[in-house]
């Protein structure tokens, strides 16, 4: 028998092996499991998008200014959290059964006409966002004052109807009113940007506030019925009640929106101080405080 000239070189390779043995054992084992864990996880991830979908919306159009109730035909509606079209959720929704709910669309964003689609969360998160779209039309006279309005609350429509300097809002108002389907009388009209001819009712607080008295489509409301305003009626304040001057300002009803304290908050576009969503309180309170406002809703 014969042994190796030097015993610390068999003890190293000795030992070089058995570490490689056990790591190569070691290796094959951590791989299989995390193969395992990945594919695992991948089944689970497809098996939760799998476990909602959405194939259809009935009707697949609507109004701008929302309330459409669609029919969504799908998959997986047992445990439905939310539904919402674009980025706004629905105010409403009702799980017909597995496969069909039902939803009331939201206004579209700024009244714009676009076309969104429609996502269906569940209450343990999963979510499935439609490949078919719901398509936001003009489909009613709001919907045209709207659009109109917010086309043009900031860039001014100056080639058809001009602008009056640090007074426009009468002149605005009115513009979205024809939009809406009103049309122009003796009583009522304005050629400013081509012959500079207008009646004061185009541009005048008290005597538009008069001719809109006038109208058999306006109902007066005060302040404390505000719950029955709609999107498109017209505000009319008055900065200043105790100089008893009558009109300063009119705007548009842009959004209605009940608080969870049981109050209803109020926005509105309009000119002059240009804006889309003007808060209605913070108007009368912060702004100019000590004025107040009536409304004309608008049939």
């Amino acid at each position: 028998m014969s042994f190796p000239k030097n015993p610390r070189s068999l003890f190293a390779a000795t030992t070089a092996a058995l570490l490689l043995a056990t790591l190569a054992g070691c290796t094959g084992a951590d791989s299989d499991s995390g193969s395992d864990a990945a594919a695992s996880l991948s089944q689970d991830s497809a098996e939760a998008e799998e476990s909602v979908s959405v194939a259809a919306l009935e009707p697949a159009t609507g109004s701008l200014g929302g309330g459409t109730e669609v029919t969504i035909s799908g998959d997986g509606f047992a445990e439905v959290a939310s539904v919402s079209f674009g980025d706004t959720p629905a105010p409403s929704f009702a799980v017909v059964d597995e496969s069909s709910l039902t939803a009331v669309s939201p206004t579209s964003v700024d009244f714009a006409v676009t076309a969104v689609p429609i996502t269906v969360a569940l209450d343990d998160g999963t979510e499935v966002t439609s490949d078919a779209t719901f398509g936001y039309e003009i489909q009613t006279p709001v919907d045209s004052q709207m659009n109109y309005a917010f086309t043009y609350w900031k860039d001014y429509n100056l080639a058809e109807w001009g602008q009056f300097p640090d007074n426009d809002c009468g002149n605005f108002v009115n513009q979205a009113m024809l939009a809406r389907g009103w049309t122009q009388s003796a009583d009522w009209f304005s050629e400013y940007a081509t012959t500079g001819d207008y009646s004061l009712s185009w541009i005048r607080g008290n005597e538009m506030d008069a001719y809109y008295d006038s109208r058999p489509d306006t109902t007066r409301l005060e302040l404390t019925q505000r719950d029955q305003l709609k999107i498109g009626d017209v505000v009319m304040f008055d900065w200043d009640p105790q100089n008893d001057n009558g009109v300063d300002h009119t705007m548009m009803v842009s959004q209605v929106v009940p608080n969870l304290d049981g109050s209803i908050a109020v926005k509105l576009v309009g000119h002059t101080l240009d804006a889309q969503y003007r808060d209605l309180d913070t108007a009368i309170t912060i702004e100019k405080p000590g004025g107040t406002a009536h409304f004309w809703s608008i049939a």
